[in-house]
């Protein structure tokens, strides 16, 4: 992913041919079960129904997904949890109540933004910039110049397209003065990253129900020197060691013109995204960043536009 090639993130965002949203224009995946066997055995549609849609197809040419929701048989929810069943997405959509709505890859796996994010995911695979220490996961982290650019969101989401890939992620909320992940995930703050960098706690990992292969390691409790904790060793062998135990560590950071805080963890990252706004983020702020992740050795992997909200 280059820096001169920034990927955008929204409803304009180019998807390519591949992607239908819920739909299911995807292969299916080898020995699994099919969209419409699976609609099926939940008993959204019978045998009769689904071989209506079967002819249907034949004449439409379209997938099955397509073909039962342009019948009106099944509504798009349903064909879109059936992808997900398909691909082993989800443990049980029911267990993703807690999940903020905004967690968009979580609710609506194969919808546009998430096909996405997917694709921003390999292109950072990709990247021989993004390659970590032999034996050891790749650390990630999101950074951006001011409040309300989207860091949190960007990190929450990235985390889920990761775990996806069936291979285990944490996200650590490494933003101690405002974090979000524990809301967006509904999980308890806890002690978190900050007990554990006190010493208060041993651990601090957080399952995330409906989400497999993803954990979280949330902010917990506002300490009075989160500058302190950030660039201490203690936080160091915090990354390391996650990075030794998973395949990939995403970070989410604080905004770093408004504190110091961002740079070590963007100091202990593999690679580093640049998350700017468009229309909020000025060219300026992005240009400073830039520079100061430069001279930390830390140079930004890509440049991610939010587009979304």
């Amino acid at each position: 992913m280059s820096r001169n090639e920034p990927m955008l993130l929204g409803p304009d965002a180019p998807t390519g041919a591949a992607s239908r949203g819920a739909h299911g224009d995807r292969r299916t995946p080898p020995g699994a079960e099919r969209v419409g066997e699976i609609l099926v055995r939940h008993g959204a549609l019978d045998a009769r129904a689904a071989l209506r849609v079967v002819e249907h197809q034949a004449v439409s040419g379209q997938l099955f997904g397509e073909a039962a929701v342009a019948l009106r048989l099944v509504d798009e929810r349903a064909v879109s949890r059936a992808l997900a069943e398909q691909a082993d997405v989800l443990l049980d959509p029911g267990e993703l109540a807690a999940v903020a709505p905004e967690v968009l890859a979580a609710h609506r796996p194969f919808g546009a933004v998430a096909e996405q994010l997917r694709a921003l995911r390999t292109r950072l695979l990709l990247a021989p910039a993004s390659e970590a220490a032999p034996g050891r996961g790749r650390v990630i982290a999101i950074v951006s110049a001011d409040p309300g650019e989207g860091r949190s969101w960007l990190a929450a989401n990235l985390a889920v397209v990761y775990a996806q890939r069936g291979r285990r992620t944490v996200l650590v909320d490494a933003d101690l003065r405002a974090p979000r992940q524990h809301r967006l995930f509904g999980r308890t703050g806890g002690d978190g990253l900050a007990g554990w960098l006190s010493g208060r706690t041993e651990t601090g990992l957080q399952p995330v129900p409906g989400v497999r292969h993803l954990e979280l390691l949330p902010a917990g409790h506002r300490p009075p020197n989160p500058q302190e904790l950030l660039e201490s060793d203690g936080f160091e062998r915090t990354v390391r060691g996650l990075a030794d135990s998973h395949d990939t560590v995403l970070l989410d950071t604080p905004p770093a013109r408004r504190c110091a805080d961002f740079a070590f963890a963007a100091s202990l990252a593999d690679t580093v995204l640049l998350l700017v706004r468009r229309d909020r983020t000025r060219t300026a702020a992005v240009r400073e960043l830039a520079a100061r992740l430069a001279e930390l050795g830390s140079p930004p992997a890509g440049i991610v536009v939010n587009d979304t909200r």
